[in-house]
């Protein structure tokens, strides 16, 4: 027996047509057709269909779920589209970070070198030097003797053989340029910076002082902790003074 998914009734002795998607037999007056309505529809054009209730509902939903996937393959396809361009947009900023940290780490590396290459070295400010130039010799003999009257001055028993001096920057004709002088150690160089206030008591000396030889770096550093120091004295502290600790300058309190 022949059962129509539509009307769940036997088709064995009515008309029919079978159900184009799952070809079980349907009454014709379940799908409101006549036998002449067949014959035309199926002469005109195969693309006609006809389907079951069943099948109806099947190839609809079918279609809905076809159409879930599309909007899900469309919403992946945009997450991957918007992950791509964060995943590239967070990569290049690691690459500049990277780069970054490179050049920081090359800059670092620069300046340890100079401050050690600069770690025996003392500059020594206010050496007369003469204003008529004199020939390279002279001016250096003369600028080499009133160094070692000024370090002996601080340290009477200090070795001078063998140190080096050289005037920095180009001549000025009112202004005297500062002596670099190279010692044998950074331990001679913390000495005499020590004792550096016994130039005080010095008629000849007073007006000479002396100094570690800074990087561009550390002469920043220092001016921007003296300027620090000049804010918080204006603002009322007092007994503020700048000490190095392990070469670094700090604000500290004076005792006194």
């Amino acid at each position: 027996m022949l059962i129509c998914p539509n009307c769940s009734l036997d088709v064995s002795n009515s008309s029919s047509l079978p159900c184009d998607a799952c070809q079980k037999p349907l009454h014709l007056k379940c799908i409101g057709l006549s036998e002449n309505d067949v014959k035309w529809t199926r002469s005109k054009s195969k693309a006609v269909k006809v389907v079951c209730s069943n099948c109806n509902n099947n190839i609809s939903q079918f279609k809905d779920l076809k159409s879930t996937i599309a909007a899900l393959q469309n919403e992946i396809a945009t997450s991957i589209t918007n992950l791509r361009a964060d995943f590239e947009a967070k990569l290049n900023d690691l690459q500049i970070s990277i780069n970054k940290q490179s050049d920081r780490f090359e800059d670092i590396v620069t300046e340890v070198t100079e401050r050690q290459n600069r770690k025996q070295n003392l500059i020594m400010f206010g050496v007369d030097e003469q204003q008529v130039e004199l020939d390279q010799v002279h001016s250096s003999e003369r600028d080499q003797s009133s160094v070692k009257d000024i370090l002996k001055c601080i340290n009477p028993s200090f070795d001078d053989d063998n140190i080096k001096i050289q005037r920095l920057g180009r001549r000025s004709d009112t202004k005297a340029r500062p002596i670099k002088i190279i010692l044998r150690n950074d331990l001679e160089v913390l000495s005499f910076i020590k004792n550096a206030k016994t130039l005080r008591n010095s008629p000849e000396h007073k007006k000479v002082s002396i100094s570690f030889d800074k990087t561009p770096r550390q002469i920043d550093y220092y001016k921007q902790v003296k300027n620090d120091m000049i804010i918080r004295l204006n603002n009322g502290e007092t007994n503020l003074r700048i000490r190095h600790v392990n070469g670094i300058p700090k604000i500290v309190k004076s005792l006194n």
